[in-house]
């Protein structure tokens, strides 16, 4: 069974007119990518790229600025103690 995150079969993937579900499952997408995955979807249609390997790209992409949005300090979030 070939690696649902290999090069190849990125490369080779295209999700055109393809349900949400059906990628998820042809992907192997976690829930973390899911989240992730119709803004992805809405922004690379746009651009008319239906590559697998662009998509996992562009879900990778919208994670880690969110989680880099998330890591900052907030002060209030911040319980002091007296």
């Amino acid at each position: 069974m070939e690696n649902k995150k290999s090069s190849a079969f990125l490369s080779n993937y295209s999700w055109k007119e393809k349900d949400r579900k059906q990628i998820i499952e042809e992907m192997e997408l976690e829930d973390y990518e899911q989240k992730y995955l119709d803004q992805a979807m809405k922004e690379l249609i746009q651009e008319e790229k239906y590559n697998g390997f662009e998509l996992d790209k562009r879900i990778m992409l919208l994670f880690e600025m969110n989680e880099e949005e998330d890591d900052g300090f907030d002060e209030n979030d911040a319980e002091y103690m007296e």
